[in-house]
């Protein structure tokens, strides 16, 4: 399926300033990603991944089903959480929220214009516009 371009609602909106540190610096950011057995599901964490493989200094991954653990440990390091959902079922923001924490920062594939569909629909470029739009977070 291809993707429509919309942009994500105003998850995103006024974020930029929270990810960065009072000097300027930007701030390393957790990823809580879905890893649900959706597409998009899939491309959270593959998204996420890619990050933290690529900017090991900015980015870290962390997959929803695993639990908050990561998250506790992130938020002690003062590491900024952005949680990124798969669709509308908001599967990392609920088990977030089950933890009792929040994010500084929620996404949601299918706002990126990425639809749902079976799981073998994951493409690269699906991918990279997913990491584009983290880096623009």
């Amino acid at each position: 399926m291809e993707a429509t371009g919309k942009k994500p609602t105003n998850y995103l909106s006024g974020k930029a300033d929270k990810m960065k540190k009072a000097s300027g610096k930007r701030k390393s950011t957790l990823i809580f990603a879905c890893s649900g057995l959706s597409n998009t599901g899939k491309l959270t964490m593959q998204a996420a991944s890619a990050l933290a493989f690529r900017r090991p200094d900015l980015y870290r991954a962390a997959a929803a089903h695993k639990g908050v653990d990561a998250v506790e440990d992130a938020l002690s390091d003062g590491v900024n959480i952005l949680v990124l959902d798969g669709c509308s079922d908001r599967c990392a923001t609920k088990k977030l929220e089950e933890g009792g924490l929040k994010a500084d920062v929620y996404m949601m594939v299918t706002e990126l214009g990425i639809e749902k569909t079976m799981p073998s629909d994951v493409k690269l470029e699906y991918v990279e516009k997913i990491v584009r739009a983290i880096k623009e977070a």
